[in-house]
């Protein structure tokens, strides 16, 4: 009787000690969560005081404000009007960085969030080509400001195009990226782009095209504040990744809310970044 009730016993006590053991890693989890709170708080408190300093600042105008925010990050040359007002990113930009914005919304809304492989090796072939086509556009059109011989006119539509296929593919390279570097739960099996993903993308982001060359001016302030807070936005993704790095969060984190620490960190750098970059060009174009 002891030898059948035996096995019963092991599965009894390896239960038991899974259970104990993940006990143990739930509580170790409620500790560290405990232990970032306060650095949430705080980074939202900066955050707010930010946005607040930004918004009240006396003196100047709002578009002019955006338009200073981004004067050291990009050329501000061939940029897009809408109802008769310049937004403060230039055509390609916006594509970029607002791609960027849009579809990683998307692809976290597709339960994407957490992929840690890179795309298949014919998908990293078409991204290839989008990153081939900005090229190709950027070198045409550099060659039409220099007053040198070029294959077609340049075109500020063209420009967000291919800027925008640009973003999807660095998109499709960073979050696998940062999955793999700081997520202890990473989706390794997953793969953070599919053909249909793709095809979503693309109608999503060719929407935003529509919008930012419509012409009309009730786009301006979404399409100016959008496009503005997605470049910022995707230096203090970067310098925060840099900085969960740097201070051993490694494959530690499975809640974003976990990178409040290096998140305030990251939010400084990017602040001063930004606005170190454009007053060096504001002194130097004066």
């Amino acid at each position: 009787m002891k030898k059948e009730r035996r096995p019963d016993k092991i599965l009894e006590m390896a239960q038991q000690r899974i259970a104990e053991r993940r006990a143990t890693e739930a509580a170790a989890e409620q500790a560290a969560l405990a232990t970032e709170r306060p650095w949430q708080y705080l980074f939202l408190g900066l955050l707010a005081a930010l946005l607040f300093a930004f918004w009240l600042w006396p003196g100047y105008t709002l578009d002019w404000k955006l338009y200073a925010t981004v004067h050291g990050l990009v050329a501000q040359k061939h940029n897009v009007s809408l109802g008769g007002n310049e937004l403060p990113v230039c055509a390609r930009n916006i594509g970029i960085y607002s791609s960027f914005v849009l579809s990683v919304g998307y692809l976290f809304a597709r339960g994407r969030g957490r992929a840690a492989r890179f795309p298949e090796r014919g998908m990293l072939l078409v991204l290839g080509l989008f990153v081939l086509s900005m090229a190709f556009d950027g070198v045409n059109s550099l060659l039409e400001d220099t007053g040198r011989a070029h294959l077609y006119a340049p075109r500020n539509d063209l420009r967000t195009i291919t800027g925008i296929l640009f973003g999807i593919a660095m998109t499709s390279i960073l979050v696998p990226i940062f999955n793999q570097a700081l997520r202890a739960d990473a989706a390794t099996h997953q793969t953070i782009l599919t053909r249909g993903d793709l095809g979503g993308l693309l109608l999503l982001n060719g929407l935003f095209v529509v919008i930012v060359h419509s012409g009309l001016g009730i786009f301006y302030w979404p399409v100016a504040f959008f496009s503005v807070g997605s470049l910022v936005g995707e230096l203090f993704v970067v310098f925060t990744m840099v900085a969960a790095a740097a201070m051993g969060y490694m494959r530690r984190i499975t809640a974003l809310s976990q990178l409040a620490r290096p998140a305030c960190l990251g939010l400084g750098i990017t602040v001063l970044f930004v606005a170190g970059l454009a007053a060096l060009r504001f002194a130097t174009s004066a």
